[in-house]
């Protein structure tokens, strides 16, 4: 639901809600109004009864019709009361609509020549139906105007009103770090826009900021390490050649091959980096069908050193929109990983045509949670060489590429699907 839609239906609601509270006041007011103008007339008439009484004028009967007045009532009473009136609601029956109806009576007790007279009249101004309705009329014509201002208001005028929030939402969707440019909001005349695309230009300034630090970092730690682990490996590999005991030589193996991780684990992490930070955004035509049996050709030596079968079903020419050295780094950490993490005389199926790609394996079941087996440095064997960012690395380049990726266990197969 668009903002505008949402602001109309709740000032509409508190229309309704405000309208409904301003007829019942009204109703009340206006039969108030009524009343007391009825209060007065009804005054007078006494006035006028007492007055002629007082002029001799005799009124036998009990209920008299006094100038029209057929609900004025005079009689003598038998003993005196003091000059007194009063005004009360009272239900009288009405002959045209055949209902009882709320009327206003006023007694009233004058003393006239030793004698208390009663005088009594009702009557309504305004039926209170003729109120309501008349009330109700009104409301609903202002609720009518009302609900056309509204609809008016929100889709001729915010058109312009919101201009300047609808170019500030453009441009954050068009927003891209890759860029390493801030927002430039445009000024406008309302304050809580101002306020919005100051937060957004500082939010922005602040995001490419960090990231031009972030990816300074990564990169100067990745070319920083690798020059001492390149000492330290020539180093060891100099000792290897120096008289040394075989305990010695044990130490200076296992030292070689924590250097030599080390240094994979710093290239694939600069990597990693790399990909997240989206700067393999140019798309090339790569023939993955070439890239597969290129790859497996060159790993043939390995293959045959782990005694492993590899069967390939490739559709011919399967070509892929992705970077070249994305595409080599995700099919090789593939490959890689089928061969690490298979057994003894194990196998490997691969499958491709223009939809998936299919990569199964012989091997042991995992020993951690399937679902976490494409995050960081997990790994499936933890005895093994592997620094845990293979799979990791492929999810990446599968998300960037808006590929889906799964991995499935049977029957002793470990199989990792990539649906293009």
């Amino acid at each position: 639901m668009k903002l505008i839609t949402k602001f109309i239906l709740i000032y509409l609601f508190v229309t309704v809600i405000v309208l409904g509270i301003g007829g019942y006041l009204s109703y009340f007011i206006i039969k108030g109004e009524l009343n007391n103008e009825l209060k007065w007339r009804f005054l007078d008439h006494i006035d006028r009864v007492t007055y002629l009484l007082e002029r001799g004028k005799d009124f036998n009967s009990k209920k008299v019709n006094h100038s029209g007045d057929r609900n004025l009532e005079i009689r003598p009473l038998s003993v005196q009361r003091e000059p007194d009136i009063i005004v009360k609601d009272t239900m009288v029956w009405h002959e045209r609509l055949q209902q009882m109806e709320p009327n206003l009576k006023m007694t009233a007790y004058r003393t006239v020549d030793d004698t208390t007279y009663y005088i009594s009249t009702h009557g309504a101004l305004v039926e209170s139906d003729d109120i309501t309705e008349a009330v109700v009329q009104i409301l609903l014509w202002i609720l009518g105007m009302q609900v056309i201002g509204a609809i008016g208001v929100g889709f001729i005028v915010s058109n312009r009103l919101f201009k300047p929030f609808r170019n500030t939402l453009d441009q954050i969707k068009s927003f891209n770090l890759q860029d390493k440019e801030p927002i430039t909001a445009q000024e406008t005349n309302v304050t809580e826009f101002d306020d919005l695309n100051h937060f957004v230009e500082e939010m922005t300034r602040k995001a490419v900021a960090d990231y031009k630090n972030l990816k300074e970092f990564a990169e100067n730690a990745s070319h920083e390490l690798q020059t001492p682990l390149s000492i330290v490996k020539g180093k060891l590999e100099l000792l290897t050649e120096t008289d040394l005991s075989p305990e010695q030589y044990q130490y200076v193996e296992a030292s070689h091959r924590s250097i030599k991780k080390l240094s994979r684990l710093s290239e694939s992490l600069a990597l990693l980096t790399k990909i997240e930070n989206h700067e393999f955004t140019q798309k090339d035509e790569v023939n993955f069908t070439k890239l597969i049996q290129d790859s497996t050709q060159a790993f043939e030596e390995f293959i045959k050193l782990n005694g492993l079968e590899v069967e390939a079903d490739l559709k011919e020419e399967v070509t892929l929109q992705i970077h070249s050295v994305l595409a080599d780094i995700l099919w090789t950490n593939l490959f890689q990983n089928a061969i690490k993490h298979n057994i003894e005389d194990g196998r490997i199926k691969i499958e491709l045509t223009e939809d998936f790609l299919r990569i199964s394996n012989t091997g042991r079941p995992l020993d951690d949670d399937p679902h976490i087996l494409f995050e960081r440095f997990k790994k499936a064997d933890h005895s093994n060489e592997s620094i845990g960012l293979g799979l990791a690395i492929i999810k990446q380049i599968a998300e960037q590429n808006d590929y889906s990726i799964s991995y499935d266990y049977k029957d002793k197969w470990h199989t990792i699907t990539i649906e293009f």
